[in-house]
């Protein structure tokens, strides 16, 4: 199974590959942002940049360079968005033309493992916290993960939006396991987006992952 085939419509395309074999080349443009980088982070933007490439072929675009920019977000071509995540294992990428009606896309892939308890002040709400209570101990630790990459996707998507850098309190997530559906509501202002305002996502387990996919 793919982990992002079936989280979008079909005005975003996605790619994705395991991050083994070659490495795909970079184009110049994408090149100097990892120029001195460890040979991992290397792999991992080219395989990033390299599944961009691919989705954007499948909505029929040209297949452009995408470099990062000083805020370290990737610089879409004009008329394109996007998003790109890895985990340790896997790559993928999301994107869409703007002429589709899509504003941002926010995608994140995360090891479907679970994380430690304590994390919960630093990364939950009040409400998500009262969420987790509920659940049984052994599968706590694996839906603070889930809650964690649902956030991830959001703040991703937001991101070329707002253009503001948020924490963690700044959005709250009430996940639907059963359905494969989040909803990630703005607990502040974070302009344009007001306190309220919610973004609705996607959420798979799967291949030993999280994936979590929003879109504006």
């Amino acid at each position: 199974m793919k982990l992002f085939e079936g989280l979008f419509d079909g005005s975003v395309a996605t790619a994705e590959t395991l991050l083994d074999g070659e490495c795909p080349p970079l184009l110049p443009e994408e090149a100097v942002a990892v120029r001195g980088a460890v040979a991992g982070r290397q792999r991992e933007f080219a395989f990033g940049r390299f599944c961009a490439r691919v989705a954007m072929s499948r909505i029929g675009q040209q297949a452009l360079a995408v470099p990062m920019g000083s805020d370290r977000a990737p610089i879409w071509p004009a008329g394109l968005v996007g998003s790109i995540t890895h985990s340790r294992t896997h790559c993928a990428a999301a994107v869409a033309a703007t002429s589709d009606g899509v504003l941002s896309i926010g995608i994140d892939l995360e090891e479907a493992t679970p994380l430690e308890l304590d994390l919960e002040v630093e990364i939950c709400t009040a409400s998500e916290r009262r969420w987790l209570a509920a659940k049984p101990d052994v599968e706590r630790g694996l839906y603070l993960k889930a809650i964690f990459c649902a956030k991830e996707s959001a703040y991703k998507c937001q991101y070329p939006v707002s253009r503001q850098l948020i924490g963690f309190d700044a959005i709250g997530i009430e996940l639907d396991v059963d359905s494969g559906t989040f909803a990630a509501t703005f607990e502040q202002d974070v302009l344009p987006y007001r306190a309220g305002e919610r973004l609705s996502g996607r959420i798979r387990f799967a291949v030993g992952h999280i994936a979590t996919a929003v879109v504006v």
